[in-house]
């Protein structure tokens, strides 16, 4: 999900003509039906210069009206400090925000405006508990919400159904996969989504254990019964690109125009020093198919560079990657070595051509968009035919570029003042 404005030269418009031109079929000036009015956006930071998925730093949240234009925004005196309630891995839909608070015995249902935190709803845990930020979730309807997670001894998956009108448990239960899988030890909380083509709930995991087989499962559930119906594996890559977290804080899957699902998978590199030296591949599951597309494998480039961390659907079958590469951003001579790797400003941005494997980094005034530090970050999003996308450069201030889909202009937007580590952006409604 992210915006990218440019004050257009001509080298750069070309690129970024050729990089949407498959995108922009939606021309006319009229506004598009599907536009979502009435939204503000909430700039996640953290003061100082380092955070981390599963950290204690302070976290200030700051409303905004608009990313774009050239204004400075500064956390002095402003914003709310969320700290003491609230995690930045949240689920988010429409108004509000929905996580297990600090208090960790609960499920809650959030607002954050006017400088406050306004607790709409809180439903304590009935038969099955979960720990904070380590559990995926998937909307099956409107107001239906389902949790899931390893259960404490992560020897299976348990899940619970919340009507997120009233905050009730519906239903609650383990999906038994036990008995189905020969996994002794399941991934803290995996990977959750819902399919609205035919109705399927699907669930992405991996073994924990040491000596596990290396490879990545999909159970086909009905989300009516929460019965696990089909089984399917991959052995493209080693595990998910989030393994923990689910999608609590960065955007790991994505559908397509015609609901072919893609998830994006991490390998060691062979040879690396550090267990977190690892490339890429993408897997797809076609629509209406329970079974992973043995035909198809995404961002298969012929090198082992490049660690997804966040991807999201632009449309015209591009993909919008948020990629750690330290031989790329120039912090390492090697991606085998760990010198490259944390907190090294070593992310950059790219569009993916889902049919070509094609992939082009984003550029602005013929420069690549500065390098960002921040593995554990979503500062990306695509709302109203726009493309929105933070950086947390080295030498430069924290900044949202965005790009405009309709006109292919990108342009540079606020600027966040120095101080503060920018972590997260997203979009709410007012109403």
């Amino acid at each position: 999900m992210r915006k990218i404005y440019l004050l257009v030269i001509v080298a750069t418009s070309i690129f970024v003509g050729e990089l949407f031109t498959a995108c922009s079929n939606d021309d006319e000036p009229n506004r598009n039906p599907d536009e979502i009015l009435g939204v503000h956006y909430d700039i996640w930071v953290t003061p100082g210069q380092s955070t981390g998925m599963g950290s204690n730093d302070a976290i200030i949240v700051q409303n905004l009206k608009s990313l774009e234009g050239d204004s400075t925004i500064n956390f002095k005196n402003t914003g709310v400090d969320v700290t003491a309630k609230l995690y930045q891995e949240s689920i988010i839909k429409g108004m509000y925000y929905y996580q297990i608070p600090k208090e960790k015995d609960r499920f809650g249902k959030y607002q954050i405006i006017n400088g406050q935190i306004i607790t709409v709803k809180e439903r304590p845990f009935d038969k099955n508990t979960y720990k904070d930020r380590r559990y995926t979730h998937a909307w099956l309807a409107n107001n239906e919400l389902v949790v899931m997670a390893a259960n404490g001894k992560a020897n299976d998956v348990v899940w619970t159904k919340y009507n997120t009108d009233n905050m009730t448990i519906e239903a609650e239960g383990s999906l038994d996969l036990a008995k189905k899988t020969r996994v002794k030890q399941y991934s803290t909380s995996g990977l959750a989504t819902y399919r609205a083509s035919d109705n399927k709930l699907i669930y992405f995991f991996c073994e924990k254990a040491k000596k596990a087989t290396k490879q990545v499962f999909a159970a086909f559930i009905n989300p009516t019964t929460m019965v696990v119906e089909k089984l399917d594996s991959t052995t493209v890559g080693e595990e998910m690109a989030g393994t923990a977290y689910g999608e609590l804080l960065q955007d790991k899957s994505f559908f397509d125009d015609n609901q072919n699902l893609y998830l994006p998978l991490l390998s060691s590199i062979a040879g690396a020093k550090s267990a977190t030296s690892k490339y890429s591949r993408i897997v797809r599951i076609n629509n209406g198919e329970e079974k992973f597309d043995k035909s198809y494998i995404g961002m298969n480039t012929g090198t082992n560079n490049g660690k997804i961390v966040t991807c999201d659907y632009v449309g015209g079958n591009k993909a919008l990657l948020y990629i750690q590469d330290p031989e790329h951003t120039g912090t390492s001579k090697d991606n085998r070595l760990s010198e490259g790797w944390g907190t090294n400003y070593n992310c950059y941005y790219a569009l993916l051509d889902l049919s070509t494997n094609v992939l082009k980094e984003f550029t602005y005034k013929g420069k690549a968009l500065p390098y960002s530090s921040g593995t554990f970050s979503q500062r990306s999003f695509i709302l109203n035919n726009k493309v929105f996308i933070g950086v947390n450069p080295q030498d430069s201030p924290a900044c949202v570029y965005v790009y405009n889909k309709r006109t292919q202009e990108l342009t540079k937007g606020i600027t966040i003042a120095t101080g503060y580590q920018f972590t997260r952006i997203t979009h709410i409604l007012d109403k």
